[in-house]
């Protein structure tokens, strides 16, 4: 029942899924309208012509910093925080901060230019459109269902966070990486906004030997630093490194955030393991994904499984992986759903699917309750994707959607 799951046919998962999206549209809507009215859970009363707050609003007042000439600020918390409290409704205290690099400064940019919540609206949009565009590439013929009933939509539209970008930049590949390789490079050097997502690139390019999209994603990642320095000033990098102790200080000590966490490190500080002893296990688990990914593409399987499992591997080896970065797991899951539509599923492979699915709807909730099952999740995907790609056939080394 369980290894071959035939009780999930198409038509019970299509049901699912269309009770999933139904879901999601309603618990967004009352979210996007409560953002409009200024309330949210947890967060002080609504205060006239103040929307509520979402972690767009970091972002957005980083933006603004950025067009008034004080880019420098945007990682400056005593700055941020009363633009935010003006911007939004915020519990007194509270600030949300910027602790991206001058990359993401800069996508920030043209977003700031709009009112906030008009920003919001139009940052939501855009990189939805972005990934939506790459896995119905990848997905042909599946039609809208399997991504609007995708749970890892709600965190990213809800709250206006990057995860659908990141996942864009992992899903170009899957099409294009044996096509126009120099493009999928590009596009993976466009996580110089999010580097810690990026340790497991350049292992698997050097191992597939994949020189063409190795040199791009490298030259794409210096270019879009250096446009970042250009544009915003030299003086942002400095203020992004002088800003690198509070993130560590974040994951390190700031329990009541490792809910929103999915890394190992995070499971084994919420068990109880000392902090040297998680950094352990995080490392360890990130050399085993990353010696795994490279055996696989030494072995060249094809460009479409080899950058779906870079996808998986690549969401095991941070211990800063949050529950919004679950979107990438979209990527090699459509992988899969696609190769399993022309070869059949194999054994738990639809099981451990359907659950790396459905992980990013209760990954919070769970993990805040005493159950952080997320990297074990994410390492039975990277498994499943590892075991489909090294037994690649023909048709799927192709490489194309």
């Amino acid at each position: 029942m369980l290894r071959d799951a035939r009780w999930l046919h198409e038509s019970r998962a299509r049901a699912y899924a269309i009770m999933l999206a139904a879901g999601m549209a309603l618990a967004l809507t009352y979210h996007w309208v409560s953002l409009v009215m200024g309330h949210h859970p947890g967060v002080a009363a609504a205060q006239p012509g103040k929307p509520g707050p979402t972690d767009f609003v970091a972002f957005w007042v980083a933006g603004r910093l950025a067009w008034q000439g004080h880019a420098a600020s945007a990682w400056n918390l005593a700055t941020l925080q009363p633009i935010e409290h003006a911007t939004a409704v915020m519990d007194p205290g509270a600030v949300l901060a910027f602790f991206y690099p001058p990359t993401f400064l800069l996508l920030c940019l043209p977003f700031a230019v709009l009112p906030y919540l008009a920003g919001f609206a139009a940052f939501v949009a855009a990189q939805t459109a972005a990934l939506f565009y790459v896995l119905r590439r990848i997905l042909p013929g599946w039609g809208w269902l399997p991504l609007v009933s995708f749970p890892g939509l709600l965190l990213n539209a809800a709250t206006g966070q990057n995860g659908f970008v990141s996942a864009a930049c992992f899903g170009v590949p899957v099409l294009l990486l044996d096509r126009v390789p120099w493009l999928a490079g590009a596009a993976l050097g466009g996580l110089a906004f999010k580097p810690h997502l990026a340790f497991c690139v350049p292992v698997a390019l050097l191992a597939a030997r994949r020189w063409q999209a190795l040199i791009a994603a490298g030259l794409a990642a210096l270019l879009f630093a250096a446009l970042s320095g250009l544009v915003l000033g030299w003086g942002t990098y400095p203020a992004f490194i002088a800003s690198l102790p509070a993130v560590r200080d974040a994951l390190q000590n700031h329990a009541e955030d490792w809910d929103k966490l999915q890394s190992l490190y995070t499971a084994a500080r919420l068990a109880g393991v000392p902090l040297g002893g998680a950094y352990a296990l995080q490392i360890v688990l990130a050399l085993v994904a990353a010696v795994a990914l490279a055996a696989l593409c030494i072995r060249r399987p094809g460009a479409a499984g080899e950058a779906a499992a870079l996808a998986a591997a690549s969401l095991l080896c941070s211990p800063h992986v949050l529950d919004y970065d679950l979107a990438v797991a979209g990527v090699p899951l459509a992988w899969i759903a696609r190769e399993a539509s022309r070869t059949g599923w194999l054994g738990w492979e639809k099981l451990l699917a359907a659950a790396a699915f459905i992980w990013p709807l209760g990954a919070r909730v769970l993990t805040q309750d005493g159950a952080p099952l997320g990297p074990f999740i994410l390492l039975a995907l990277f498994c499943i994707v590892l075991r489909r790609a090294w037994h690649c056939r023909p048709a799927c080394r192709a490489g194309s959607a």
